[in-house]
């Protein structure tokens, strides 16, 4: 028994369909609309073809590996004072040792989500409303690449700088699909259709429902 037809596979067959279209050179207008809660930014009159919940992770560390830590010190005498000093250093070590590690592994890079909110995506670019409505026109864009499903890896130039992020959506394939095909357009994803999930088309032929798949997407 193969796995039931869910929403997220309505999402990459549509996904398909714009691809599709784009090979073909079709125009997009032709397309149902998504209407936002603000105009678009990238081009006069810009229409987004599709909207969904995102998550964007920059790759950073959490610190710089320093650290400190306030222990008081306790002062006594006889064999009660001694006890108390020997359980204060003791215990002071034990937080400094812990302080340390807390600090080394704040410095490790990784993965650290800065965004959510909406995604929207255009023809022109995408535009992130959290409720900030942050837009990003394709050009800005210098590499995209589908990591696993749902997630795209993007590179490109802000206003601040270079940036590195990771797409968490159920449309990050179609986020790379309309980049790909406006700026790089021999992107071996793109010509090779594996920006599909493995076993896609398979699933989908089982279920009667394999979109019109522009020329390199018919794999399984």
């Amino acid at each position: 028994m193969a796995p039931p037809w869910t929403y997220r596979d309505d999402v990459l067959s549509y996904t398909c369909y714009l691809a599709g279209l784009m090979a073909d050179n079709a125009d997009l207008g032709q397309v149902e609309e998504v209407l936002a809660p603000f105009p678009g930014r990238n081009v006069p009159g810009e229409r987004f073809l599709a909207t969904g919940s995102v998550v964007v992770s920059d790759f950073r560390a959490l610190g710089d590996g320093s650290w400190s830590v306030s222990t008081p010190f306790v002062f006594g005498t006889g064999a009660l004072g001694v006890g108390l000093v020997a359980g204060s250093l003791v215990g002071g070590a034990i937080a400094r040792s812990r302080a340390r590690q807390q600090a080394a592994a704040a410095a490790v890079p990784r993965w650290v989500p800065i965004e959510r909110g909406a995604l929207y995506l255009s023809a022109h670019g995408f535009h992130l409303y959290t409720p900030r409505v942050l837009s990003w026109h394709w050009e800005a864009i210098t590499g995209a690449a589908v990591v696993s499903p749902a997630v795209v890896h993007v590179t490109g130039n802000s206003q601040t700088g270079p940036v590195s992020w990771l797409f968490q959506s159920e449309w990050a394939e179609l986020l790379f699909v309309l980049w790909a095909n406006a700026v790089h357009p021999r992107h071996p994803q793109l010509v090779t259709g594996q920006w599909l999930p493995p076993g896609w088309v398979e699933h989908a032929r089982w279920h009667r429902r394999v979109p019109a798949l522009p020329p390199g997407d018919a794999v399984t």
